[in-house]
């Protein structure tokens, strides 16, 4: 540190021999501060040296690492002497090689290279910056194996939605009515859609406890239950009514208790139920299927068995084999799909306490749409104002009655654009993160002939009422033919111990793309990250010169 300091003040005392003390001082501190910034160009008084040989081949060199006691010394660096320094050090290949190319032919040679290279990565680049904000993606699907695997909710509800026995005199007048005036060809007759809808605009003014007396309870239609071999009672379902199936119940919803796994696949490890259907209940008119609406469906999911359930009918075994999927969506830039349980778009939260899925989203939309516009509400679908998904929109006046020709039209318009998709359900996606089931269905007859006389045994042990109802309906000569035509049974199961796992990822990830740009860099013109900040540190010592030379330019005080 001392010799260059001595080195430093004789070549300032060599460069400015005439200079007063003041301007040597200031002088001996310029070279100071340049040396301890040490430009690239001239980073040194070695290179400094280096540069005074390279550019003036006359000149005398002293010992390496010495200065140049000459005023060349002082006025060698200049912006010319910086960057020719960087090409000389610079990795970038091009640059140097064209630099220090001895010829014409081969100056043109590597100056062609290098342009022609530089030209090459704009393009890759361009097709690698197009494929990236294309933000396309590809679904991985994985099989996975398991030991054990939760089991599916399962809800089942009976096709005839009321007991004919339990119907208040309202409702049979106007299916009496109804079915003489279609029967005769009236000209007032009514369609059995229109029906219904009568029907469920009046039962949408009951409450809850008064819905569900007009359907079937559990003992009515659950004969039998058992799950993994060990029996199951009316405190494992919950129960819920739907406006066209009536009172429906579902296992294993979590809500009153652990969710069940399983451990083993097939009939035997799974949910069996038998079912009576009670089908000398059904409603003359109303109800043209016979059987149970079963639906496969995720614990926090709301059961839709209007929407997508599998039918089972009477005097069958139903054998239903589920698969587990779960699938995993990406949401921004790749798609639309939302991460947040939104109680606002979802109606079926507060009565039912069931999470976010696009088809209630949609309904609740729907819902929506008619008490805004209409001033009435869809009577198969809830409907409650005190609650944040509607108490922000007028209240509405009532169900939506087909005797209001207003009403009428207006139901129309809406569903009309809810069908063509021109209502503006904007913040209706898919979930980001959702659990399905893929259901196959097979049959064979229940039970079988030889089995009716165990069947009726069993039957007259643990529900004699049961069977003392069904010979009063079809005579005692006819248990077989009542038996086959009331009851089915559900086997429910796991068809394989694994679950598929479907998850959307980036097909150009920003890792990917990362690599791929850096990469590009090192094919085309032999780039690395270093020589990025070599540029910088050549952008410094330009900026650094030329403060440098401003301040040498201002006038001693």
């Amino acid at each position: 540190m001392g010799d260059d300091l001595d080195t430093t003040m004789r070549l300032t005392s060599t460069v400015y021999p005439h200079a007063s003390e003041r301007e040597s001082r200031r002088n001996q501190e310029t070279l100071s501060k340049r040396n301890l910034y040490g430009f690239n160009g001239v980073p040194s008084q070695y290179r400094l040296t280096k540069r005074i040989s390279h550019n003036n081949n006359s000149m005398e060199l002293q010992t390496v690492g010495v200065a140049v006691e000459d005023e060349a010394a002082e006025k060698s660096l200049s912006a010319r002497v910086i960057l020719t320094g960087f090409m000389d050090f610079t990795t970038s290949h091009g640059i140097t090689h064209t630099y220090h190319a001895k010829g014409t032919l081969k100056k043109l040679f590597w100056g062609f290279l290098t342009l022609a290279s530089t030209v090459l990565l704009c393009l890759h680049l361009w097709i690698m910056i197009s494929g990236y904000i294309a933000y396309d993606s590809v679904t991985n699907i994985n099989i996975n194996e398991a030991r054990s695997l939760d089991f599916p909710a399962v809800t089942v509800c009976n096709n005839n939605g009321v007991k004919r026995s339990n119907m208040p005199s309202w409702m049979d007048d106007l299916v009496k009515s109804s079915m003489g005036s279609y029967l005769n060809g009236s000209d007032d007759k009514i369609s059995k859609n229109d029906l219904v809808k009568k029907i469920s605009e009046e039962i949408s003014l009951l409450n809850t406890t008064e819905k569900s007396m007009l359907g079937y309870s559990y003992a009515d239609m659950i004969i039998l239950c058992s799950f993994n071999g060990e029996n199951c009672f009316e405190s494992d379902f919950w129960t819920f009514y739907h406006s066209v199936y009536g009172n429906c119940y579902s296992f294993n919803t979590g809500k009153n208790g652990a969710i069940q796994k399983t451990s083993l696949a097939g009939p035997s490890n799974g949910l069996t139920l038998i079912i009576n259907i009670g089908i000398y209940e059904y409603v003359k008119f109303l109800t043209e299927e016979a059987g149970i609406k079963v639906v496969i469906h995720d614990q926090k999911a709301m059961p839709f068995p209007d929407h997508d359930s599998l039918s089972t009918s009477p005097g069958q075994v139903n054998n239903i084999a589920v698969k587990m999927m779960n699938t995993t969506r990406l949401d921004g830039n790749y798609g639309n799909c939302t991460r947040l349980d939104s109680n606002e778009d979802n109606m079926y939260f507060y009565p039912y306490n069931v999470s976010y899925t696009q088809w209630a989203c949609l309904r609740t939309c729907y819902q929506k749409e008619l008490v805004n516009t209409c001033k009435c509400f869809d009577p198969d679908l809830p409907y409650d104002y005190d609650t944040i998904v509607f108490n922000h929109i007028e209240k509405a006046k009532g169900p939506c009655k087909l005797t209001n020709s207003t009403n009428v039209n207006c139901i129309t318009e809406v569903s009309s654009r809810f069908a063509d998709r021109t209502l503006k359900c904007g913040t209706c996606y898919q979930p980001c993160n959702e659990i399905l089931y893929e259901s196959t269905q097979s049959t064979s007859s229940y039970p079988a002939l030889s089995y009716i006389d165990d069947f009726v045994a069993v039957l007259n042990k643990t529900n004699p009422l049961l069977l003392s109802k069904l010979k009063d309906e079809y005579g005692d000569d006819q248990v077989s033919f009542a038996i086959q035509s009331n009851f089915l049974k559900i086997n429910v199961f796991h068809q394989r111990m694994t679950y598929t796992t479907y998850e959307q990822v980036a097909s150009y990830d920003d890792y990917q793309f990362a690599s791929d740009f850096g990469g590009a860099w090192g094919l085309w013109i032999g780039w690395s990250t270093l020589t990025i900040f070599e540029l910088i540190e050549l952008g410094l010592d330009m900026l650094v010169y030329y403060c440098y030379n401003a301040n040498k330019s201002q006038p001693s005080q």
